[in-house]
């Protein structure tokens, strides 16, 4: 895995501090230098509709294992990035915020619609309220290319690899003595949690650099991606740019979100286990995704069977892109790549959808995944 060289300044840019009941929280950008990652160059760009269209068909077809590479060469990136990031710790301080969750979010999302949403009544849907109610900080980002964070190249730069050094470069922030991103909370452990694509990334993780975890809790996986092809199919992705000039026009034209809010739901949520006013907020903040990330993953065998540490994998039964609608029996190979975790927990039933958190019932799926924690990595 390629090295990196992180923080020539360590300057926190001017942050906001919020204030709830049982939490306190800083935003900040954390400025990345000279972060270095392996990276391919694309056989393919995406400029135009069209573009796109013919891009959904190579990869959706059945044989597209064997008759699109959409990968033309290696090379290696190397660039200075903003990561727009928040820290939030319980009020009342207790040994349990020395231990935080980094929380790694999937394509069309952002740090907040995933994980703390804001939209009234959002709080049940929020693993960041829960976690720190029971007693954690969590840290949570904008992935590069999302939200807040820097819009890199969306074919050259923004790729899988390296969204895994970032996620390493930053959990090594957090774990530094006397580091300036966690309120004052010396940080002694790490618990990575993903969704989505944010699980391949926490996986890799994992894989590439242990020291740097105690444990992982992934969801919106199976680590198995014969059903990408439905996910790719169903989105049926545009431009953002030209899809809706007015919200994304400043994007790059790399940078693409599914058609419309049918087309996200298709993805995101299983009737009847949501209501459908989270999905309209949802789509209301959708966050595009870059091209190369799709085109990328999956390029660089990680091995995760070496990996010896606690892994949960906590999935919503109706999975399209992880279990192609029904983890019945699929999680059977997902538990393959996982054969010296210790302990490995892998739950497939809970009544959902792609996206476990935003759907009915979610506070039962946090307890779960809090209760992971609290088993795994005891109060130090």
């Amino acid at each position: 895995m390629a090295s990196i060289a992180v923080l020539l300044s360590l300057t926190i840019l001017p942050a906001l501090i919020s204030t709830a009941s049982a939490y306190t929280c800083q935003s900040y950008t954390v400025p990345l230098k000279n972060v270095s990652a392996p990276s391919f160059l694309l056989s393919f760009e995406i400029k135009t509709e069209w573009d796109i269209t013919d891009w959904t068909v190579n990869e959706a077809r059945r044989d597209s294992a064997t008759a699109f590479n959409p990968i033309a060469g290696t090379s290696t990136t190397v660039g200075d990035f903003d990561i727009s990031a928040r820290f939030c710790t319980p009020s009342t301080i207790t040994k349990l915020p020395q231990t935080v969750l980094v929380m790694t979010h999937g394509l069309g999302a952002d740090k907040t619609k995933y994980w703390d949403p804001t939209f009234d009544g959002g709080a049940q849907y929020s693993l960041l309220q829960a976690a720190v109610v029971a007693g954690y900080s969590v840290f949570h980002y904008d992935r590069l290319g999302t939200g807040n964070s820097t819009k890199a190249d969306p074919h050259t730069v923004v790729q899988f690899p390296i969204q895994v050094e970032i996620l390493a470069s930053l959990t090594r922030l957090l774990l530094a003595p006397s580091s300036q991103y966690t309120m004052d909370i010396s940080v002694v452990s790490a618990v990575h949690f993903g969704h989505s694509y944010g699980s391949y990334i926490t996986a890799a993780l994992a894989s590439a650099y242990p020291e740097l975890t105690r444990a992982i809790s992934l969801s919106g996986y199976s680590g198995v991606f014969t059903y990408f092809n439905i996910l790719i199919a169903g989105w049926q992705s545009r431009v953002a740019a030209l899809l809706d000039p007015a919200r994304w026009g400043d994007l790059q034209s790399g940078y693409v979100t599914p058609v419309d809010i049918h087309a996200d739901t298709y993805l995101e949520f299983k009737s009847p286990y949501f209501n459908h006013s989270v999905t309209e907020w949802g789509f209301s903040v959708k966050s595009p995704y870059a091209i190369g990330e799709l085109a990328t993953l999956g390029q660089i065998p990680y091995d995760t069977t070496n990996f010896t540490k606690p892994v949960q994998v906590y999935q919503g039964r109706y999975d399209l892109s992880a279990c192609g609608g029904n983890c019945d029996t699929v999680l059977n190979a997902t538990a393959l790549l996982w054969p010296r975790a210790s302990p490995l927990n892998i739950t497939g039933t809970f009544p959902a959808g792609h996206s476990v958190n935003l759907h009915y019932n979610s506070s039962q799926a946090f307890a779960v995944m809090l209760d992971f924690v609290a088993k795994n990595v005891p109060d130090m």
